[in-house]
């Protein structure tokens, strides 16, 4: 049964996806973000529609994570500190890194990353998208043979669910993208993903949700949730504003733990800062995007650059924009590519994913308060899964299930919830 009027916190991929679907189908939403659409994560990431990417979580990996704990150069950097929910989230997902939740995670990723492509290319038909959208896969590359072999273990999983695979040696990788050196030994390209401008996508995307009936709201913030018999009545802004819905999507990245924790629920994340630098584009430029697999540094060509992005970086919730880690980028890609010297930057960016212990986004009804709806924890896959995530929102809220059966990614799966300081918490600046 549809309801009435709906509010989306969150102004990031999955918010506006969410509220487009809904607008798209007629119902009431309002989209309240903190800042400008785009101020966080899905701004400034790489750009890849990954189809089939694997989950933060792999087999054996813990034993590396704890020697780049103490490496501020490594690609997952976990800066030593006293936090005891870091704690738990490390052996959280400690328990994840096995071949069994590996497989699991990739059933369920592989299902929603092909529900989201078909999303991805209704929205660019119907709605007439006039941002780039490349339909022309992405590439890893690798430098050594020992990196070579080891992404051909990681594909012969996804050719398990039917993906387009292809192998290219390192000549065959230099006729099609002149760029590469001569010391890359090869690539392997992944067909069935496509890329982006992200920003680009995002800002269009919520025009859209407005010319369907949709109200974006930004720098309008949250305070207060307002919860009355254990249901969700509406909000309160900053301004002092309240507005009355019967259900709440909260979709507000790595800041809706602290908001669920206002509902008494408890939604265990990590924010894993990742950096972008763009700078002109070389010439020659790669035309797919690639990702350089030793380094785990992505590299895209949107528009007239080439955007270099990469990293996780468990430091908490802050905005520091540590140079190390950015030049990281760039010392990586000049390992594959000739011809970068000359490169110009044009901008540097550091965002925050919500992550996980156990690499799957929380996506579902909360089990209390009634007429609460979490969209959450997608870490690096934020653009990949937001289409989907979105439509998988509006088919909860206006038909009462989904298309697609989300049981793993529930949002009790961590831990009971919680009981509330009391039903109408303040959360400022908590929200997004």
């Amino acid at each position: 049964m549809a309801r009435e009027h709906t509010i989306v916190v969150g102004g990031g991929i999955v918010g506006v996806s969410a509220a487009y679907y809904l607008a798209r189908r007629g119902h009431r939403v309002t989209l309240v973000e903190r800042g400008e659409i785009g101020d966080g994560a899905s701004s400034g990431n790489a750009g890849i529609i990954a189809i089939g990417h694997p989950p933060l979580p792999r087999p054996g990996l813990i034993g590396q994570v704890l020697k780049w704990m103490i490496d501020g150069g490594s690609p997952l950097y976990v800066p030593p500190r006293l936090d005891l929910s870091l704690f738990r989230w490390l052996w959280n997902f400690r328990r994840a890194c096995t071949d069994d939740h590996f497989r699991y995670c990739m059933d369920m990723l592989t299902v929603l990353g092909r529900g989201s492509r078909t999303c991805f290319e209704q929205i660019m038909s119907d709605e007439s998208m006039t941002c780039e959208y490349h339909r022309d896969g992405w590439r890893e590359v690798f430098r050594t043979e020992a990196g070579l072999a080891s992404g051909r273990r990681e594909a012969e999983l996804l050719l398990e669910h039917d993906f387009e695979i292809e192998i290219l040696d390192g000549d065959e990788l230099r006729r099609r993208e002149p760029a590469f050196r001569p010391d890359v030994v090869g690539a392997i390209q992944y067909a069935d993903s496509a890329f982006t401008d992200p920003m680009c996508f995002l800002t269009e995307l919520a025009d859209r949700v407005k010319s369907h009936g949709g109200e974006v709201r930004t720098r309008s913030q949250l305070v207060d949730v307002d919860v009355t018999d254990d249901r969700f009545r509406g909000v309160r802004l900053h301004s002092g504003e309240r507005i009355e819905a019967d259900t709440l999507v909260l979709a507000a990245g790595i800041w809706s733990t602290k908001l669920a924790a206002s509902l008494g629920l408890d939604i265990p994340m990590q924010a894993g800062k990742g950096y972008h630098r763009d700078i002109n584009k070389p010439s020659p430029c790669i035309t797919v995007a690639s990702v350089l697999a030793e380094r785990h540094v992505a590299v895209t060509p949107i528009g007239d650059v080439l955007r270099l992005s990469g990293t996780v970086e468990f430091s908490g919730i802050n905005d520091r924009l540590v140079r190390r880690r950015l030049d990281m980028l760039s010392d990586a890609a000049r390992l594959y590519f000739d011809g970068l010297g000359e490169c110009q930057t044009v901008s540097e960016w550091c965002g925050l994913r919500p992550c996980t212990a156990d690499g799957l986004p929380i996506v579902g009804w909360a089990p209390r308060p009634a007429g609460v709806f979490i969209a959450t924890g997608h870490a690096r896959m934020g653009l990949t899964l937001g289409p989907i995530t979105g439509r998988l929102a509006s088919e909860c809220i206006l038909d009462g299930r989904p298309s697609i059966d989300i049981t793993p990614l529930r949002v009790d799966r961590f831990s009971r919830p919680r009981r509330p300081a009391h039903a109408q918490q303040a959360v400022a600046g908590a929200s997004s």
